[in-house]
């Protein structure tokens, strides 16, 4: 049957894996990029705004100020492919509901990064924040670095979207290289979503993602069978979901972040 296919004829189950396989390619680059570099900048930023704090140790032992190359490389590899992961499962789960292209989606997704994103930067019982003394433009730097996020990811996305091949049959290197990668984020991004629908601050991002994710399930099925564009049962379901976990993300964020800036 592969054989018989147009070389010209996009594969509807290639397309899948390509969309699968570009979406964790992006999650890593941007992982890596802002997670990891960008952490590294709003570290040395909160040590620049809050000069008092320059030499007081982190929650997690770490010096506040002191920039190593040891420290560097460990916030980046471990921290950003971590944070790539992530990336990288929620954005093939959510991206295909999100209109619009380009920097204009990335806005439009902003507002869930940051609902369901912050919490793992955000918490009012984390007493790095009275030592950097809960100053608003740390927590400021903070959520705009998880902002960030959403437009970076749409944009790489979208420039990955321009040069990936596509898969026309199961004998393509392009395939068996999307189904590897798509493996891999099925392998390792499954349980952080798992875990985060357990935890109490990163519930909105689990049970959002599993929710939404049942929805692209079935798109992905019905393109599977040939099918050009999504109902708009679907399409409804799946922005109706984000949007109510989104308004639940900002729910459980508020509390977090009157605290981390000492109000509450």
């Amino acid at each position: 049957m592969d054989s018989e296919r147009s070389t010209s004829e996009p594969w509807p189950a290639g397309e899948i894996l390509r969309d699968i396989a570009r979406g964790g390619l992006a999650g890593l680059i941007v992982g890596i990029v802002i997670a990891g570099l960008g952490g590294r900048l709003v570290m040395r930023l909160a040590a620049l705004l809050v000069p008092a704090a320059t030499g007081s140790f982190t929650e997690n032992g770490n010096r506040i100020g002191d920039i190593t190359l040891g420290g560097s490389i460990g916030l980046i590899v471990f921290v950003g492919l971590f944070a790539a992961v992530l990336f990288g499962v929620v954005w093939v789960v959510i991206s295909p509901w999100l209109p619009g292209t380009g920097v204009a989606r990335g806005l439009v997704a902003m507002p869930v990064a940051v609902a369901l994103g912050t919490f793992g930067l955000m918490s009012r019982n984390n007493p790095d924040f009275f030592v950097l003394g809960h100053d608003p433009r740390v927590v400021a730097s903070l959520i705009g670095l998880v902002a960030l996020v959403a437009p970076a990811l749409a944009v790489v996305d979208g420039w990955l979207d321009r040069r990936l091949p596509h898969a026309r049959s199961s004998d393509s290197p392009p395939w068996r290289a999307y189904l590897v990668l798509a493996v891999i984020g099925v392998v390792l991004g499954g349980p952080l979503i798992l875990q985060a629908a357990l935890g109490f601050a990163s519930r909105p991002l689990g049970l959002t993602v599993i929710a939404v994710g049942i929805v692209t399930l079935g798109w992905w099925r019905q393109r599977a069978r040939g099918l050009g564009s999504p109902a708009r049962s679907s399409r409804l379901a799946a922005r109706s979901i984000l949007v109510l976990g989104t308004a639940a993300g900002f729910s459980s964020l508020y509390p977090e972040v009157m605290g981390a800036l000492g109000l509450r």
